[in-house]
């Protein structure tokens, strides 16, 4: 019986480093009452609830998370509301984040002026990393400016003490090439630089695809694309429909994720996007098809990375 435990507890651990559960934090305080879409919302472990509030004469609108004793905050995640596809405006483009063990004294961990990451899709979690860390018990986040507008909407507030931690991927060469003499190939999604690009247009190919190698079975819980160095004057280069799929022997695959309308990538150089992979097993190999671009059929992404 107390082998059968030991076990027992093992894979529960393990199950939690995979899955990066959040620190268990509670709302101390929050601006707007404590009705069906209050502060306490965003620390409810539930998606499909949001915080949502719009009253501009009390921002900066702020939340207070006890994290229940001092931990040092590595990450931290804010994940869109429900229906932010259709209000995208509501998602957060300024923010202050600081920590406090007396909830006076106020030391800035992390500030954004004018970030718009936060994507324009429901309930969608976007990771930060705070520009500081130390060991604080309270944490405060004050938002500042929305996309437009003073209507704030947040389904979570995370606190995470570990970061993502990448995998060290290649790609095979069975991938589809392009380029010239390779300067524009499908090695270039996995050799670490932004600057390079993989960029393909030969239609009689499609789905393109690239085969990321992981070394050893990975379970990764996150994907990243990165777009090309001139996105700005070519957007239509962009993917909006493709496939993921595991392997471990390149034969058999097992479909992780598909999306078949998803216009998230902008015409912006060099920008990151992540996306959730729903892998419960792990697998060595991830491929990835590309079926559709923003238009015509040149597809160009400067890197394609996998996160545990």
């Amino acid at each position: 019986m107390r082998h059968t435990s030991l076990i027992l507890l093992f894979s529960l651990a393990c199950c939690e480093m995979l899955a990066q559960a959040p620190l268990k934090a509670t709302l101390t305080s929050g601006t707007g009452r404590h009705d069906g879409e209050g502060p306490q919302m965003v620390c409810d472990g539930r998606t499909d609830t949001k915080w949502c509030i719009d009253r501009p004469g009390q921002m900066p609108y702020t939340i207070v998370l006890d994290a229940g004793s001092r931990q040092t905050v590595r990450e931290y995640g804010l994940t869109t509301g429900d229906d932010t596809a259709m209000y995208p405006d509501r998602n957060p483009v300024a923010w202050r984040v600081s920590g406090s063990d007396d909830k006076e004294t106020w030391t800035t961990l992390d500030s954004h002026t004018n970030d718009r990451s936060l994507p324009a899709e429901n309930e969608q979690e976007y990771r930060f990393k705070p520009s500081k860390t130390g060991a604080f018990r309270y944490y405060r986040f004050e938002f500042l400016r929305m996309a437009g507008g003073s209507r704030i909407q947040l389904s979570e507030v995370s606190l995470y003490d570990r970061v993502q931690t990448p995998v060290k991927a290649t790609a095979l060469p069975v991938a589809s090439e392009g380029g010239d003499n390779d300067k524009e190939g499908a090695r270039c999604v996995s050799d670490g630089f932004l600057h390079t690009k993989w960029c393909v247009d030969r239609p009689d190919e499609m789905p393109y695809a690239v085969i990321l190698d992981a070394g050893a079975q990975t379970a990764v819980g996150e994907y990243r694309f990165y777009t090309g160095d001139d996105t700005h004057s070519y957007p239509e280069r962009n993917p909006v429909a493709w496939r993921v799929s595991g392997s471990n022997d390149q034969k058999s695959w097992t479909l992780l994720d598909e999306q078949k309308d998803n216009r998230r990538l902008r015409d912006e150089n060099e920008q990151e996007y992540r996306f959730k992979l729903g892998a419960k097993e792990t697998y060595r190999y991830y491929r990835f098809e590309f079926l559709r671009m923003t238009r015509g059929t040149r597809i160009q992404l400067s890197e394609i990375r996998l996160f545990k």
